[in-house]
């Protein structure tokens, strides 16, 4: 079973959720996660086919990929994240990280053994902005029935005008990820030209 970075449980409710950022700025015994369960349902697919995805994977934190991603109804997604009040502040001692069905670890001791290779390099980095990130979410204690406030219905048309712009950002992935391939193996990169026509 591949590993899935990002996700985990709440120790304390058993809820799970998405590691957003594995430290607050100034805070590094606390972070900011996203509980999945309290999502609506089409947030929720939105979030996990993110986290899923090879962009995110990457990512040293899940943030790095949100905030240039988009939601279905068009909307940044680490920005929704924030402005809806989804961001959930946590210590990290009250996360398990999830990475398949049959192993956990603690986020402080991960976040201890990242530490130690990177050399203690912080682990948000501009551009997100630490004030806002400090105000963000609901305290450290949310009840285990706390769920999202109800969201608008969306449209066909934002729906489709989101599915557009995120088709946009996987192209845009796509053709950097293309390019670093061809850089590591030229053979590999079509030949320009007009195939020569057969004789009859």
């Amino acid at each position: 079973m591949a590993n899935i970075k990002h996700v985990g449980q709440l120790k304390s409710s058993g809820r799970r959720c998405i590691v957003v950022f594995r430290e607050v700025p100034d805070q590094i015994d606390h972070c900011l996660v996203v509980d999945t369960d309290a999502l609506a349902d089409w947030m929720h697919d939105d979030m996990i086919n993110a986290v899923e995805s090879p962009g995110a994977q990457e990512a040293g934190n899940f943030y790095e990929y949100a905030q240039r991603t988009m939601f279905t109804d068009g909307s940044n997604m680490l920005q929704s994240l924030h402005s809806k009040g989804l961001l959930m502040k946590q210590p990290i001692t009250n996360i398990t990280m999830t990475p398949n069905g049959t192993v956990s670890i603690g986020l402080d001791e991960l976040n201890k053994m990242i530490s130690e290779q990177t050399s203690g390099a912080p682990s948000v980095a501009p551009p997100v902005d630490p004030a806002d990130l400090t105000m963000a979410g609901k305290g450290t204690n949310p009840t285990p029935n706390t769920v999202a406030e109800p969201q608008a219905p969306i449209d066909d048309t934002s729906m489709a005008q989101g599915l557009l712009n995120q088709a946009l950002s996987f192209e845009n992935e796509a053709k950097a990820l293309r390019e670093q391939a061809f850089e590591m193996s030229p053979e590999l990169k079509p030949k320009r030209g007009r195939p020569s026509k057969t004789k009859v």
